[in-house]
């Protein structure tokens, strides 16, 4: 992202440091901290992930930027990584160098989390991105990366379990998740 975009984008984000500002779409996105009830989505999937997590060398990180190659950056609820990933900034992880994005639905990012980080997340090469709908009630998990689209999109209602591929290869239980 270079020019007036950029210079905007970085403005934005020094004045508010404290906020999720992210580009979607071209656009400059501020997001407020999320509520109680979205951060304790973001605890139990927290949960669900760390023995993997852990017995596998990979860390959590929440509020990292995952840098996609294009204009648009985005701050994703959590991003799994593997040690030592390719950081595109101090701020900004590769999207190729992840394991899992994951961000959990706000009454004003339904969109955003559906259609267009997809369409932003499968070019960069990130192999699994989770949608968490507690709106829906489900959680989306979109996979395969592959001519700048994913190729499978998984979804599973609250209770049914959700299979993480390789190198995860496990299921999450989405009853614990609501």
């Amino acid at each position: 992202m270079a020019g007036p975009l950029e210079e905007r984008f970085r403005t934005v984000r020094d004045l508010l440091p404290d906020y999720r500002v992210e580009t979607t779409g071209g656009r400059i996105v501020v997001n407020e901290s999320g509520t109680w009830q979205h951060n304790t989505i973001v605890f139990r999937l927290i949960r669900l992930l760390i023995g993997t997590v852990v017995d596998r060398g990979w860390e959590i990180w929440p509020n990292i930027t995952v840098y996609t190659g294009g204009v648009d950056r985005y701050v994703p609820d959590l991003v799994v990584v593997p040690r030592s990933p390719l950081m595109r900034f101090d701020h900004a992880v590769q999207g190729d160098s992840t394991l899992l994005v994951a961000d959990v639905v706000s009454a004003d990012s339904a969109y955003d989390d559906h259609y267009v980080k997809p369409c932003g997340y499968a070019p960069a090469g990130v192999p699994l991105y989770l949608v968490l709908d507690p709106f829906q009630g489900a959680a989306t998990l979109f996979g395969e990366p592959s001519g700048g689209k994913y190729r499978r999109e998984t979804v599973a209602a609250a209770g049914e379990p959700l299979v993480l591929p390789a190198p995860w290869d496990r299921a999450v239980d989405t009853a614990a998740l609501w």
